[in-house]
């Protein structure tokens, strides 16, 4: 998901701008003491291999008609009469061993990040925050250990100052991101809880064979009208992440210039919150950054802006996320019904009532 924040450096960068019970062996000459015909070598008569003198198959002497010794007929170890394996008597799985038991099950989340885009023609540097709404489930190995599954949603860019400059990325390009899976440690689902994920590395717009260590390709390596697939084995080039025909992926500038910049990014961060009650989990974005390469543009004019640098912002006001519970089965349009956010900026800052609204960041925040 973060390889939006760094999409977003590559657009600004030009625009002015991540067992079995064992039978007994035996050893008689299976004449048995009782009346039956059986072939067995266990002493008894009931047809079976052990030497308790009941047809269940174990050894444990009770008549319950299954192969293990508690005394009740529902096929698990213990005695409380259902078959869940627990020893609660509920009839359910018992999942109160696994901490991360309450956590598991799908939720929306918004992520926010800022940068400052360095050395912009024109302007000097240029402000921008990114909000990315995403569909994540979460799933637990039985011991805390989580696994949560980010899909991107829907990505908008606030741009700062009264440049008139906006960024964009077509949703057909967040629609052919690749799921970023997070690994987080709980010691409980309770409130309080730290909820504190693995660094996360995001690429796009490059077939990377290390998506950590390999090298983006040199800027403006490509031609606009490069469309390498991304599937297949890895290349380490460049390659048509959103399949619209360009390389990379596809970030489209308005303002005081016009075009549309194709690059290949990496991202990369950690979630580091707790969890706030059931159905909420917050916290900051950590340990974030990003680099990028301008692969192409659809003018000579964007070209020309590639040396612009981009640095995190560096106020922990604009690096957070929030994390709300979803029904099962719940998909991006139910993250997206928790936000008022959308192409009218003043709307996504000035409301504050939907749970998965974005406060009103901006560059005036941390001087």
């Amino acid at each position: 998901m973060r390889a939006f924040s760094t999409l977003v450096c590559a657009a600004l960068a030009c625009a002015g701008l991540s067992g079995c019970n064992g039978g007994s062996s035996g050893g008689d000459d299976d004449t048995g003491t009782g009346t039956g015909t059986d072939v067995d070598a266990d002493g008894d008569a009931d047809g079976d291999t052990d030497s308790d003198g009941d047809t269940d198959g174990d050894a444990g002497g009770d008549t319950d008609g299954d192969t293990d010794t508690d005394g009740d007929a529902d096929g698990d170890t213990d005695t409380d009469g259902d078959a869940d394996g627990d020893s609660d008597g509920d009839g359910d799985t018992d999942t109160s061993t696994d901490p991360g038991a309450g956590l598991v099950g799908t939720w929306g989340e918004l992520g926010v990040t800022a940068v400052i885009a360095k050395n912009v023609p024109i302007l000097g540097q240029q402000w921008s925050s990114t909000r990315s709404w995403l569909l994540v489930q979460i799933a637990s190995d039985g011991a805390g250990h989580l696994t949560a599954t980010e899909k991107a949603c829907m990505t908008k860019i606030k741009v700062g100052g009264a440049t008139g400059t906006k960024v964009s990325i077509p949703q057909s390009t967040i629609d052919h991101m690749k799921p970023t899976e997070r690994l987080v440690t709980v010691t409980s689902s309770a409130p309080g809880t730290a909820f504190q994920s693995d660094i996360v590395y995001d690429v796009a717009g490059v077939n990377l064979c290390d998506p950590v260590n390999d090298p983006l390709p040199a800027a403006l390596s490509a031609q606009p009208n490069d469309s390498t697939p991304c599937s297949g084995a890895c290349t380490g080039g460049q390659c048509d992440q959103d399949e619209d025909g360009h390389p990379g992926v596809t970030s489209k500038i308005t303002g005081l210039l016009s075009c549309s910049i194709y690059a290949a990014v990496r991202g990369w961060s950690r979630l580091d919150g707790s969890v706030a009650d059931a159905d909420t989990i917050s916290g900051a974005i950590t340990d974030c950054g990003s680099e990028q390469s301008l692969l192409a543009a659809s003018s000579q004019l964007c070209k020309d802006q590639s040396s612009s640098t981009i640095e995190d912002d560096a106020c922990a006001k604009h690096h957070y996320f929030k994390m709300v519970r979803l029904a099962d089965g719940a998909t991006c349009a139910d993250v997206l019904a928790l936000t008022d956010c959308d192409e009218a900026e003043g709307t996504c800052d000035n409301n504050t009532v939907q749970p998965l609204d974005p406060t009103n960041d901006k560059a005036s925040d941390c001087p």
